[in-house]
C-alpha cells in the first residue's frame, strides 16, 4: 500500500508539473503577444505623429523640436504674398485665419486625449468635439476669440494643451492640440490680451495663480503623472514662501485691455 501511495503522488506531481509547465508556456505567450500588439500600436501612432508634424510643419514651418517659431505668422504671410497673389476659384473664398483652418484640420483628424481608463468616453468625446468645433468658429471668424476666452470656452483647449505637452509628449493628439493652442494665442496677442497658462512641473507663486488642492479629474490615480510629479517635487527642495509645484492648469488666466483674471492651477497635497 505504502509503494501505491508513492506512485499516485509521483504521478500526480508529474501532472501537476505539466499543467504548470503549460500554463507558464501560455502566460509567456499572452504576454508576448500583448507586447507585441503594443509595438505594433506605438509604432502607427509614431507614424501618425511624425505625418502630422510634417504636414504642420509644411503650413508653419514649425521647428524640428516642436516649437513653432517665434516669427512663423510672418512666414506664413510671406509665403501668401510670394504665391503671386493667386486669385480663389470662382466662387470660393480664401480663409480668413489659414492657420486656425489647419488646426482645425489637425484636432479633427486625432482621436479625443483619453489619460485614464476611468474617463467618460462620453464626456471626453464631447469635450473634444466642443474644441474642434471652437477652433472652426474661429478659423471662420463666427466666434469672437476675446469673450470666449472670458466665459471659458478655450479653457479645455489650453489646459489639455499643458497636460499633453507636460505627462505626454509621445502622443499623437500632443501635436495637433499645441497646433491650434499655439494658433489660438496669436490671435489673442492681436487683440493685446495675454493668456497665462502654467505649464505642469513648473513652480508658480500663490501672487500669479489660484491654487486649488481639489484633483477632481483624479489625475493622482494616473501613474505617469503621480510618477513625474512626485520625481519633481522631490528635487523642489528650497521653495520661497507661496510656491508650489504645478500639477495641472485647470483654468487659464489673462491679461488684457478689460481686465485681468488669475489661473487655477492645481498642487500636491496630501491625498496624494
Amino acid at each position: 500500500m505504502a509503494v501505491i501511495g508513492i506512485e499516485f503522488t509521483s504521478v500526480f506531481a508529474q501532472v501537476l508539473f505539466t499543467v504548470l509547465l503549460v500554463a507558464i508556456v501560455i502566460a509567456a505567450f499572452w504576454v508576448f503577444r500583448r507586447l507585441r500588439q503594443g509595438e505594433i500600436q506605438l509604432a502607427s501612432i509614431r507614424r501618425e505623429n511624425s505625418k502630422l508634424r510634417n504636414e504642420i510643419a509644411n503650413i508653419t514651418g514649425w521647428t524640428t523640436n516642436g516649437r513653432l517659431p517665434e516669427d512663423w505668422q510672418e512666414r506664413l504671410r510671406n509665403d501668401k504674398v510670394a504665391a503671386g497673389g493667386a486669385m480663389p476659384a470662382a466662387g470660393s473664398e480664401a480663409p480668413r485665419e489659414p492657420v486656425l483652418v489647419a488646426a482645425h484640420q489637425a484636432l479633427a483628424a486625432v482621436e479625443p486625449p483619453f489619460f485614464a481608463s476611468s474617463d467618460s468616453a462620453e464626456e471626453v468625446t464631447r469635450a473634444h468635439k466642443r474644441i474642434v468645433d471652437l477652433i472652426e468658429g474661429l478659423a471662420a471668424e463666427r466666434i469672437d476669440p476675446v469673450p470666449a476666452l472670458a466665459n471659458g470656452d478655450m479653457d479645455k483647449l489650453l489646459c489639455l494643451w499643458r497636460r499633453l505637452e507636460a505627462y505626454f509628449p509621445d502622443r499623437e493628439q500632443t501635436d495637433a492640440y499645441g497646433f491650434a493652442a499655439y494658433a489660438v494665442l496669436e490671435l489673442l496677442k492681436r487683440s493685446q490680451v495675454q493668456v497665462m497658462a502654467p505649464r505642469p512641473l513648473s513652480v508658480e507663486s500663490v501672487k500669479n495663480c489660484v491654487f486649488t488642492t481639489d484633483d477632481s479629474e483624479k489625475l493622482r490615480d494616473i501613474p505617469r503623472i503621480r510618477t513625474a510629479a512626485f520625481a519633481v517635487n522631490s528635487r523642489f527642495t528650497n521653495p520661497q514662501g507661496g510656491e508650489e509645484l504645478v500639477i495641472d492648469c485647470e483654468r487659464p488666466g489673462w491679461n488684457g485691455p478689460n481686465g485681468r483674471k488669475s489661473p487655477r492651477i492645481l498642487i500636491l497635497d496630501r491625498s496624494w
